[in-house]
């Protein structure tokens, strides 16, 4: 997990921090990984076992627009980092929006232990808050590198609140509810799973038709 910098030389168009901090290498590493060697194949196999060649024509099409997407968020990774300095923090995220926090709001930092699936495997996260107690940002150490978060903790030097027993992810986003990000809202749970069951619909309509057409 210390892989959680990288140096400023060679990124274009970076701000200069006094700390800058940017996702883990091998979390980068492995999701091209993953999309490249498990997801792409399985979703291409899957189509060409369940869709007929005439429906090709309408497929393509919702390819080109996964693999946009997939190469957006390739860019957005690689360009993702968090930056401190005198006057201000500065986290371009991947997959959230981009925030600009003045130092002088950050009141205090509290580092909690959570879990998801499993409660083996656990990962530290460091949430800021103002002094009315709103949430600022959020970072995991599973993304960022446990090493981050203690450069976070040195750099801001803010009274830091330490949970060190071990919640559930919802544990965490029921006693601070702002620090959830949209895909852990209720509503985008709802999005995925809608666009999970819709894809499913379709491959068995599909199948059903052709299974009629026999």
């Amino acid at each position: 997990m210390g892989e959680a910098t990288m140096p400023t030389a060679g990124r274009l168009r970076t701000p200069v921090f006094d700390v800058l901090l940017r996702p883990r290498r091998s979390l980068v590493r492995s999701t091209v990984l993953s999309v490249v060697c498990s997801a792409v194949p399985l979703a291409v196999a899957l189509a060409w076992v369940s869709l007929p060649v005439r429906w090709w024509t309408l497929v393509v099409p919702v390819v080109l627009v996964l693999a946009v997407l997939v190469c957006a968020l390739f860019v957005r990774l690689g360009q993702a980092y968090l930056g401190i300095d005198a006057q201000s923090v500065v986290l371009r995220a991947v997959l959230t929006p981009n925030r600009h926090v003045a130092r002088d709001r950050l009141h205090r930092l509290v580092v909690a232990t959570t879990y998801g699936a499993s409660a083996d495997r656990t990962t530290r996260e460091l949430l800021a808050f103002d002094a009315e107690g709103g949430h600022l940002f959020r970072m995991r150490g599973d993304v960022w590198g446990e090493s981050a978060l203690d450069r976070v903790l040195e750099a801001l030097d803010l009274p830091v609140e330490h949970d060190r027993r071990p919640v559930h992810t919802r544990e965490l986003a029921r006693r601070w509810p702002a620090s959830r990000t949209w895909y852990e809202r209720r509503a985008g749970v709802l999005v995925v799973a809608l666009l999970t069951v819709g894809i499913g619909v379709a491959l068995l309509a599909v199948e059903t038709v052709e299974l009629l057409a026999r």
